[in-house]
């Protein structure tokens, strides 16, 4: 198990997504105890998958999305709408997780789920979906709100704050 603090996922996993709306962390990627120090914040990327962020990762965007000013609109509402619709997931002492409905529903899953690991955090696809994107990144429609969204990060990120 890991430190709150590591910093390397890696690997994928088919996991099934059980009737209380619990995926299974895989061991190794899951921290020694569980409080407030050890939860993933769960958001919800314009690509349609939900983006695991352990806390080292979710201290650097906290850091990041804080400089954004507040004259800048459209950074505030990048940062509103982002964290409106994410989650601070936690797991149990089986090493699951509950997504709420709503990222269940972005992120179109069923009865399964893909876990991949991203460096210093992972993803959760529906496993067609993460076949479509591993085949060509831009052949999923993720609509003109989706786009500006991608846009948006992609310019704070080319600026700094990302």
């Amino acid at each position: 198990m890991l430190s709150s603090r590591n910093r390397t996922f890696a690997g994928g996993y088919l996991h099934s997504l059980d009737s209380k709306n619990r995926v299974t962390v895989p061991k190794k990627w899951r921290f020694d105890g569980d409080d407030t120090e050890s939860a993933y914040l769960a958001i919800p990327q314009p690509v349609g998958y939900i983006w695991l962020c352990p806390p080292s990762k979710v201290d650097q965007l906290d850091e990041k999305m804080e400089s954004i000013l507040p004259s800048d609109l459209v950074g505030q509402h990048f940062t509103m709408y982002l964290m409106e619709h994410s989650e601070m997931v936690y797991c149990d002492k089986s090493g699951r997780i509950v997504l709420t409905p709503s990222l269940i529903e972005h992120a179109g899953l069923d009865n399964q789920a893909k876990l991949v690991g991203m460096f210093g955090s992972w993803a959760i696809w529906n496993p067609d979906r993460y076949a479509k994107f591993k085949e060509d990144p831009f052949a999923l429609d993720i609509g003109s709100k989706g786009r500006r969204m991608l846009n948006v990060m992609e310019k704070i990120w080319k600026t700094g704050i990302m």
